[in-house]
């Protein structure tokens, strides 16, 4: 999963522009529809999992400590807010997916690695090695 460690970036006068209604939210993609005017406590601030967003001043706050980056805030002001520069991955195992329940999520077993083009090192060191491992270790409807 890609991932970064540092801040989000917020470009506090696009911020603006979003609450002004100058710029329509989530990229324009339900243009057409007529949901009222932008609430960015309802749509962005509220829905946040880990709640670290605020509104303070006028601008919005983000505790990055608390963030957990699911990336809901970006998705709908996309232009305001932006990824951080230190990105990398983060990898997951283990899912299952019950007839049920679906598929759920796996374990978190590298929780940042620099990613980097020609990512030979992510491959050959990290994604092999778990390959391997899990060919011969991985239960019965798991991925």
């Amino acid at each position: 999963i890609g991932t970064w460690k540092d801040d989000i970036k917020i470009d506090q006068e696009v911020v603006a522009a979003y609450i002004g209604g100058e710029i329509p939210p989530n990229a324009g993609a339900h243009s057409g529809r007529d949901w009222g005017a932008f609430d960015i406590r309802k749509e962005v601030i509220d829905r946040c999992p880990t709640e670290c967003m605020r509104m303070e001043g006028g601008k919005l706050m983000i505790n990055n400590r608390e963030c957990n980056r699911c990336m809901h805030c970006i998705d709908v002001m996309p232009r305001a807010l932006h990824i951080g520069d230190d990105r990398g991955v983060s990898i997951l195992a283990g899912t299952k997916a019950p007839i049920l329940d679906g598929a759920q999520m796996g374990s978190l077993i590298v929780p940042f690695i620099k990613a980097e083009p020609p990512y030979t090192e992510i491959k050959e060191k990290v994604i092999e090695p778990i390959w391997d491992w899990w060919m011969e270790e991985g239960k019965d409807r798991e991925r």
